[in-house]
C-alpha cells in the first residue's frame, strides 16, 4: 500500500495547486479557486478470480470566472485540470463491465474541462469549449452518490464511441443550447464524436465539434407532480464497425428516459431505462435505480443496474454456451460528512454475471470513498 499512498499525496498536492498561489485580492471575487480529491479502497473478496485490494483517485483543480463582477453579466467561465492514478480494478479483478469505480480510468493529467457560457437571462444559455456531457443531460442526482459508474451515466450511453463519448474521463469540444422555463427544459448539444487525441485517448485535444464526425444530443425535462421526467435520444454523424464483421459498419445512437422524485422529506428514487443500436455497441439496453434516504448524519442508499447484452454481441464475444444475457451490480452505500471538506463512504457491491461470462463467478466488493474539498 506504500506505493498506492505515495500516489495519493501526489494526486493531492496537484490538485492544491490552484490555491497554492493566492489571487491578488481585487481579483479574489472575479477568479474562484478550488480543488478535490476523491480515492476509493476497494477490495474484491468471494467470487474473484483476483482477490486483493486496490486504490483508486481522482483530483481536480479548478477556477470559475465570474463576468458579472466586472460588468459582463451574461458571461462565465470554468477551467478544470483533472489526475486520476490506479489500476483497472474492475477489469483485473473480477472482468466486470459496468464498472465498480467511477474514478477509474486510463489517463494521462489533463484539462478535464474548459468552457464559457453565455447567459442574458434564465429561458436561454449557451456553452461552448471542453464539455462534460454528463453535466449537461442523463444526470442522475439522485444516483450520483454511489460508486458504481452506471449510477452516474447509463452504460447505453458510455458505451458509445472510439473510446467513449465525451465523459470521465476525457471531454472533446462541444457546443451546447439550453432553454429553461422553470423546471421545463430543453437541451441540444453538440460534440465531437472522438473524446482526447485520435493517435491517443489518454491525451486531451481540442477540435471544433464535427471535426471527425458528431455525437448529437437532445434532452427534454417535464415536471410530473414533484417528480421529474427527463428523456433524451443521442446519434452518431459517422458509422462505426459492427460487432459482427460480416456486416456493413453500422449507425451508434440509442435513447433513455429517467424519472426521479421525493417519496417522503428524507427519501428520494428513480428510475432509469436506456437502449443503444445493438449492431454497434454490446449493450443493447439497461435498466437501473434505486432510494437514498436520510437518516441522522448519514445518507444511506440502495440501488440496481442491469446491461443486456445485444443479439450481435452475443454471437461475436462469446461462444455461444458462453453468454449471459445480463450483468448486474447490486450496490449499498452510506455517506457522512465528517467535516465540511472531508465525507466518508462505506461501500458493498454485488456483481452478478460480470462480464456476462457465464464461466465468471458473482463477486461481492467491499469498498471505502474518501473526498476532500477546498473549499468546501
Amino acid at each position: 500500500m506504500a506505493k498506492y499512498t505515495r500516489l495519493a499525496l501526489a494526486a493531492l498536492a496537484f490538485a492544491a495547486t490552484g490555491l497554492a498561489v493566492p489571487a491578488p485580492a481585487a481579483a479574489q471575487s472575479v477568479v474562484e479557486f478550488g480543488a478535490s480529491y476523491t480515492a476509493d479502497v476497494l477490495t474484491a473478496a468471494s467470487g474473484s478470480p483476483v482477490r486483493g485490494t486496490d486504490l483508486v483517485g481522482r483530483a481536480d483543480a479548478w477556477l470559475d470566472f465570474k463576468g458579472p463582477v466586472v460588468g459582463l453579466d451574461a458571461l462565465s467561465a470554468h477551467l478544470d485540470l483533472i489526475a486520476v492514478h490506479g489500476p483497472d480494478f474492475s477489469g483485473n479483478r473480477i472482468g466486470a463491465y459496468q464498472t465498480v469505480s467511477s474514478l477509474e480510468a486510463d489517463t494521462l493529467p489533463h484539462v478535464y474541462e474548459a468552457w464559457a457560457q453565455w447567459k442574458p437571462n434564465d429561458f436561454v444559455s449557451a456553452k461552448a469549449g471542453l464539455i462534460d456531457l454528463n453535466a449537461e443531460f442523463d444526470i442522475q442526482n439522485t444516483g450520483a452518490i454511489f460508486v458504481n459508474s452506471a449510477f452516474g451515466i447509463g452504460p447505453d450511453i458510455s458505451q458509445s464511441g472510439l473510446a467513449g463519448p465525451s465523459i470521465f474521463p476525457m471531454t472533446s469540444s462541444a457546443f451546447v443550447l439550453r432553454l429553461q422555463y422553470g423546471r421545463k427544459a430543453l437541451a441540444l448539444g453538440a460534440f465531437d464524436a472522438v473524446a482526447g487525441a485520435r493517435d491517443d485517448p489518454r491525451k486531451a485535444a481540442v477540435r471544433f465539434p464535427g471535426t471527425t464526425g458528431a455525437l448529437l444530443i437532445a434532452e427534454t425535462r417535464l415536471p410530473i407532480g414533484t417528480w421529474l421526467l427527463q428523456a433524451g435520444g443521442w446519434h452518431y454523424t459517422t458509422r462505426f464497425d459492427a460487432l459482427d464483421p460480416a456486416k456493413p459498419p453500422a449507425v451508434s445512437r440509442g435513447a433513455y428516459a429517467m424519472l426521479e422524485g421525493a417519496l417522503t422529506r428524507k427519501l428520494s428514487a428513480w428510475i432509469r431505462f436506456g437502449i443503444a443500436d445493438a449492431r454497434a455497441n454490446p449493450v443493447a439496453a439497461y435498466l437501473g435505480g434505486g432510494a437514498v434516504a436520510t437518516l441522522g448524519n448519514w445518507r444511506v442508499g440502495v440501488a440496481a443496474a442491469h446491461a443486456r447484452l445485444g443479439e450481435a454481441a452475443q454471437q461475436t464475444l462469446f461462444a455461444p454456451e458462453r453468454a449471459r444475457l445480463g450483468e448486474t451490480v447490486l450496490e449499498f452505500t452510506a455517506q457522512r460528512q465528517l467535516a465540511p471538506w472531508l465525507n466518508i463512504q462505506p461501500d458493498l457491491q454485488y456483481v452478478i454475471h460480470p462480464g456476462w461470462d457465464h464461466t465468471a463467478r458473482n463477486t461481492l466488493v467491499l469498498g471505502m470513498r474518501f473526498s476532500l474539498a477546498i473549499p468546501e
